[in-house]
């Protein structure tokens, strides 16, 4: 197969894991993903710093407990909507923020004022550039290939944030048995690599090392 279809194959794996989780897994995944996503933004960014971050819904990884804690410690966020062209824009999110199926993608996305990637990357005397980005995935390996959902929006971004010059720490979130080995994650020239996984069970170091910490 070539790497699109490995890609395909690997995707359809995972979700069909995913969907077999019992409501009360994905429930149980809420805090412990928010406290080792607050541990990874303390240990990693300073603090009030800005970061991207997501609402996971459904079967995947859930986010939402993580958003209101690293809101709580002071950290400001930026929520991420479709553009055209694959691009993304961001929205500042806060707790209570009103959500709205997105014109390109099957997700839900904060309603607010978009600001460009370009100027979340960059910042203006208004809001601090991004510090960091939380993102999601599909599956990670411990190279720090990052499988997502298709569309490469993420991708798009942080090859953005590169062209930039900007070095920004990346975590991904994602369940424990979803950081495979070195390899299993199939990747192209578009795919970027990820510094770090955070799962129910820890912070994954990527790179090779594979690491856990809690």
């Amino acid at each position: 197969m070539d790497t699109a279809e490995l890609k395909s194959s690997l995707r359809a794996r995972i979700w069909s894991a995913r969907r077999a989780l019992a409501p009360a897994d994905v429930a149980a995944a809420a805090p412990l993903i928010a406290g080792h996503g607050l541990a990874w933004a303390r240990r990693t960014l300073p603090a009030g710093a800005v970061l991207t971050a997501y609402l996971g819904v459904g079967v995947e990884p859930p986010t939402a407990d993580l958003l209101d804690s690293l809101h709580a410690d002071g950290f400001r966020l930026m929520l991420p909507i479709c553009l055209p062209e694959r691009q993304l824009g961001w929205v500042e999110w806060r707790p209570g923020i009103e959500f709205a199926r997105s014109r390109y993608a099957p997700v839900q996305e904060p309603v607010g004022d978009v600001v460009e990637a370009e100027q979340v990357l960059a910042g203006d005397p208004g809001r601090p550039a991004v510090c960091g980005i939380l993102l999601p995935a599909t599956a990670l390996d411990t190279a720090g290939r990052r499988l997502g959902q298709g569309g490469g929006y993420y991708d798009r971004f942080l090859a953005l944030a590169a062209a930039l010059g900007a070095r920004l720490p990346t975590a991904a979130v994602v369940y424990d048995r979803e950081v495979l080995a070195s390899g299993e994650v199939p990747a192209d020239a578009l795919d970027r690599r990820v510094d770090a996984a955070v799962t129910p069970g820890g912070i994954v170091d990527l790179g090779g090392a594979g690491q856990t910490t809690e």
